[in-house]
């Protein structure tokens, strides 16, 4: 049962990476090879082709003619005078096997050889896709140790069919997330292993596998837990696995050599490159580790929240509970590394992990938090009543997921990392995309019908080319200025732009600001670049209420902090009651 359940998870992944949406096929920022992508891989062309680690002064070349990403944040200019790769080479190392075959393919068939043309984009998804296969082939045999056929193969059907695993191993699955969780659960099998036998080897090879992932992400230094901890049920377990390890101090130290053999790489980049041993390269990003921490938003957010993006994981919640009623040798070390992951993943200050389908940054301990889900399923199959509503959960969830993972790219209704309550709602389970229900993303207000037939005229302007209402360059325009009414208003523009602006933090915003006083009591606003294209001349309106009580002052403006001109023409305002 589990064999099969394993197999149509490989082939569904397949079909998402390589015929439904292949990355691989696509350019610019849709490309497999694109943004953090593209500066985890970046090591490999620049050492590999061009020889240059130090200046990659090929780069800019690339960049210009891939456009990977909107800006070059991959790299750096440090104090050195040399350029300093933003992310750590873990990922390069495990790309390199499909680097070095897609190059030998490029220069024996006569393909561009530049580290980024399609060869290069097919088979670093294709390698991704072998990672994936090879991760859930792992977690099965591992699963199997300690659960039934029936639990493991429906914790796979789940994790394939029911996170944004599914997204993260197929479609975008040359992120670092894929790959940890394969390396997640090589270093739980491993792990599992030495505890069993006490054979040296597997020890070193965990310890080693934990190392790799801390040079793909530090904060992965979380997977010790797992490695020192597996198997502890009480105190008297813990004190017992102290005893073993004072005991074994050569069996330690070898263990940490073999931790700090991949760390070490990195190291010797930044000294060649910075010349420093250690270079904090994520520079004005950081962690918030007590005051601003982000954890309730990490979890209930509609921003980007894990529970309600991928609600099938309340089941590892429940494991928790499940774990400690079962007496599972893992309940405790679970519980420890669940809090342990929650807590570095949203310490983060870009806890919404840029543009993300949920909450990417959790997907690589999936391995670990599967046992929880399993008891979960172990508990709910003593009572039918239970078990039938927990499938039926999971049911909605699959098609939740499945539906999401669609929006995330070819339905182009999911909005990674804005995301909110008024939009959320307005468009769950929608197909279509309609236009309109975008203007939610920034004013998070549900639709408000408005009927201008049955509401008076307020302002009615028309401007003329030398009025000089085109606007770029985080200028801004004074459109309206007066008494606020009461009720229901709608602001109409009509707006001209030459070319179109696809950078969210660079659109034109109209917006609707009122006031009591010398304070703003509510500001509402869209942005009018997600309703233009090229060339275009376009009526667009924005619809609100006033806030209660009442205003005393109304301002409606125009704002463009991008560099693309958006040029206003004519306004109309209506109010009604």
């Amino acid at each position: 049962m589990s064999k099969g359940v394993l197999i149509t998870g490989c082939l569904a992944l397949a079909f998402a990476s390589m015929i439904y949406y292949p990355k691989w096929k696509m350019g610019r920022t849709e490309a497999t090879i694109s943004w953090d992508v593209s500066g985890y891989y970046l090591y490999l062309p620049a050492l590999f082709i061009y020889q240059d680690l130090r200046k990659l002064e090929f780069k800019a070349a690339i960049d210009e003619k891939y456009y990977p990403s909107s800006s070059p944040y991959q790299s750096y200019a440090h104090a050195s005078g040399n350029q300093v790769m933003k992310y750590t080479c873990g990922l390069a190392i495990l790309y390199s096997p499909f680097f070095i075959l897609a190059h030998v393919v490029a220069r024996l068939t006569g393909l561009s050889a530049d580290g980024y043309s399609p060869i290069y984009q097919f088979m670093l998804s294709l390698g991704s896709l072998a990672y994936a296969f090879l991760g859930l082939w792992m977690l099965r045999r591992l699963l199997r140790r300690y659960f039934d056929e029936g639990l493991t193969a429906g914790s796979l059907a789940i994790l394939v069919f029911a996170t944004n695993y599914f997204d993260y191993a197929s479609i975008t699955g040359a992120m670092s997330h894929n790959y940890l969780f394969t390396l997640y659960t090589a270093l739980l099998l491993l792990t599992d292993q030495f505890y069993r036998d006490r054979k040296a080897q597997w020890f070193y090879l965990a310890a080693g596998i934990s190392g790799l992932m801390v040079l793909i992400r530090p904060t992965e230094g979380i997977s010790l837990l797992l490695l020192m901890g597996w198997g502890i049920r009480s105190r008297a377990g813990l004190r017992e696995r102290i005893h073993f390890f004072t005991g074994q101090l050569r069996l330690v130290i070898q263990g940490a050599l073999f931790f700090l053999l991949a760390p070490a790489i990195q190291l010797m980049y930044w000294k060649y490159v910075a010349g420093e041993w250690l270079v904090y390269s994520y520079q004005d990003q950081g962690f918030s580790w007590f005051e601003g921490h982000h954890i309730l938003q990490g979890l209930f957010s509609y921003r980007a929240g894990w529970l309600v993006y991928t609600p099938v994981m309340v089941l590892c919640l429940t494991g928790i509970l499940a774990n400690l009623w079962l007496d599972k040798p893992w309940a405790r070390i679970y519980l420890f590394f669940f809090l342990a992951s929650l807590y570095l993943t949203f310490a983060w200050n870009e806890w919404t992990y840029g543009g993300s389908l949920g909450q990417r940054a959790l997907v690589q301990h999936y391995p670990v938090l599967l046992f929880g889900l399993a008891s979960s399923l172990e508990v709910a199959r003593k009572y039918p009543w239970l078990n039938r509503a927990t499938w039926l959960f999971i049911g909605l969830c699959m098609a939740y997921n499945l539906w999401l993972t669609h929006q995330a790219h070819r339905g182009g209704i999911y909005e990674a990392g804005m995301m909110n309550k008024a939009y959320f709602w307005q468009t769950l389970f929608k197909f279509k995309n309609d236009p309109e229900s975008k203007k939610l993303l920034d004013t998070n207000e549900p639709l408000i019908p408005f009927d201008e037939t049955k509401a008076g005229l307020l302002s009615d302007t028309l401007y003329t080319p030398d009025s000089n209402y085109c606007i770029s360059a985080s200028a801004s325009v004074l459109l309206y200025q007066d008494k606020a009414p009461a009720g229901k208003l709608k602001v109409m523009t009509r707006v001209f732009t030459p070319q179109k602006e696809w950078d969210v933090w660079q659109m034109a915003q109209l917006i609707v600001q009122y006031y009591e006083g010398d304070r703003s009591v509510k500001t509402v606003f869209i942005r009018v670049n997600r309703f233009i294209g090229d060339g275009e001349e376009k009526w667009i309106d924005l619809v609100t209420k006033s806030p209660d009580p009442a205003s005393d002052r109304l301002r409606i403006s125009l704002w463009n902090p991008g560099s693309r001109p958006v040029c206003l023409q004519a306004m109309k305002l209506y109010a009604a009651d």
